[in-house]
């Protein structure tokens, strides 16, 4: 889970990359999240990872305004699968690592 990532959200207005940064310190998840169309950066909150499952919080501005976000999925190798919750709804998310 460690190191670069390019994450993509699937959602009915069409898919939303960013680009994440994670560090593992035990069961804990940090780091930072990198929208791609717009540049802005959050920090990675609540987040916990056992070795295959994580989960965390950020809060992100779109063009629509702030964006509070709950992901949550499971890593297999270099690849990412889960879902991405936010006032919108649930999204599936998908992420490769870079």
């Amino acid at each position: 889970m460690e190191g670069k990532w390019e994450l993509t959200v699937h959602t009915y207005m069409g898919d939303m990359v960013s680009f994440a940064e994670y560090v593992v310190e035990g069961d804990v998840l940090k780091g930072t999240v990198t929208d791609k169309s717009n540049g802005a950066k959050a920090e990675i909150v609540n987040g916990k990872f056992d070795g295959t499952n994580f989960s965390y919080e950020l809060t992100i501005k779109t063009p629509i305004g702030e964006m509070k976000n709950e992901l949550s999925g499971t890593v297999d190798g270099d690849s990412i699968s889960g879902k991405s919750k936010n006032g919108m709804g649930e999204f599936d998310l998908t992420g490769v690592r870079q």
